[in-house]
């Protein structure tokens, strides 16, 4: 423990002696250290904010804090608070790696660990399997400390996880970035794990083609990469929300989704993209209540009038990005024609401008522009200040029966838009 100890405070943070005597004395009413008058949970709770390095620190500040680190519920190992730290980057991952081993070598055996929260390097030149060993070590330590939680978020290079660690009837979340997800990781996860409800994956690679759970309730995919050889399959019984942003490759099979209420579904990626994949997509839609739909993928001209999107049975809140206003408005038409219960309608506009080329949409014949709405109480608007299609919009839907009442413009600098915290860098 002297060894974890001077490594963590091999910096000046902790002020001379004088002043943290000064620090823990009573006596002294402007340097009263109150925090440590405060029960061990709330020190706790107030320490699993910090970052591993940090937390170990204050093992100085006096004997009243001299083993909380050691049961810290949160274990937040963070590379970053290691750069500099020796001359060479090799250095510094060495000196993360064997605090972090020193650090979970060194917890009260008795505390568990109720969230695992790692951002890594993965050194791409060396083999993956032992690349990634370390890693893969730490989280399956976590997870035999019963944490509820596990995040991952990998700066360089892919972490190949090892799916066969996954088993834990606490753990209910899962959240990776840039992760490599091999065959055989959701099965494990399916009768490994329970009590799994939560994953968010972003920016990670697909080999696994089959993604299937019983228990999941929560799904995020942002930015991920499928095959573009096979069919990959969705099949989540139990969600109630879905994410699929941006995948890329070609798009995954959605299926047997009964409890889903509210997607979020984001289609870029190009030459992969079929009228049969939008529509068998929408399809597994069709029940929910709030669909958020942005297409930015290669042109679609359907042709023969094909019934690409479906009848929104049950649709009250609906998101479409620009796409859906080319063509005449044909895309914003027939989304409008299939949610005869439609409440509220959101028009997302694109945040700037990019260089001209040829439009994202799909496109088709109408041989009926009409709609009926009954229900729909507003639009709004998401735009540039600069926006000149707003006014068509406008135009659009005053001939359609609404009042300017009806109609609110807002502007992206007055929406405030953020990543999940464990992703961010």
């Amino acid at each position: 423990m002297k060894r974890l100890r001077e490594s963590a405070v091999d910096t000046p943070m902790s002020g001379s002696p004088r002043k943290r005597m000064l620090l823990a004395s009573p006596a002294q009413d402007s340097c009263t250290d109150r925090l440590s008058a405060l029960p061990n949970e709330l020190i706790l709770h107030i320490m699993s904010f910090m970052n591993a390095r940090v937390a170990v620190r204050t093992c100085v500040l006096s004997r009243r804090w001299l083993h909380l680190w050691r049961s810290v519920p949160r274990v937040n190992a963070e590379f970053f608070e290691f750069e500099g730290a020796t001359q060479t980057q090799w250095g510094d991952e060495v000196a993360f790696k064997r605090f972090i081993n020193r650090l979970l070598e060194l917890r009260d055996p008795l505390a568990p660990i109720d969230k695992f929260w790692l951002r890594y390097s993965v050194d791409e030149a060396k083999d993956q399997e032992v690349a990634c060993a370390d890693a893969n070590r730490w989280i399956s330590h976590a997870l035999q400390k019963n944490a509820q939680s596990v995040e991952v978020v990998v700066v360089d290079g892919t972490l190949l996880v090892d799916h066969v660690i996954f088993t834990s009837r606490f753990l209910t979340r899962i959240g990776f970035s840039t992760v490599l997800l091999d065959k055989g990781f959701f099965k494990q996860l399916q009768t490994g794990c329970p009590a799994l409800e939560d994953v968010f994956l972003h920016d990670c690679i697909f080999v696994d083609d089959e993604i299937f759970s019983q228990t999941l309730k929560i799904l995020n995919i942002e930015i991920s990469h499928f095959s573009e050889e096979c069919q990959h399959t969705i099949s989540t019984p139990t969600v109630t929300f879905l994410n699929l942003c941006c995948p890329t490759g070609r798009l995954p099979l959605l299926m047997d989704m009964p409890s889903l209420l509210t997607a979020s579904v984001c289609f870029n990626g190009g030459i992969y993209y079929t009228p049969t994949d939008v529509q068998q997509s929408l399809r597994s839609l069709s029940c929910v209540t709030s669909l958020d739909f942005n297409y930015e993928g290669n042109k679609l001209s359907i042709q023969n009038n094909m019934q690409w999107c479906p009848e929104f049975i049950n649709l009250v809140n609906l998101t479409l990005g620009q796409w859906c206003l080319d063509a005449n408005f044909y895309g914003l038409i027939v989304f409008l024609q299939n949610s005869p219960r439609l409440e509220k309608l959101t028009l997302e506009f694109e945040k700037s401008r990019w260089i001209e080329s040829e439009p994202e949409t799909i496109t088709g014949d109408l041989k009926e522009r009409s709609f009926t709405c009954e229900r729909l109480k507003i639009v709004e608007v998401i735009c540039r200040k600069d926006e000149l299609l707003v006014n068509r919009v406008e135009e659009f839907f005053s001939n359609s029966g609404m009042t300017s009442l009806q109609i609110s413009i807002k502007h992206w600098d007055q929406i405030r838009h953020y990543e999940p915290e464990f992703v961010q860098i």
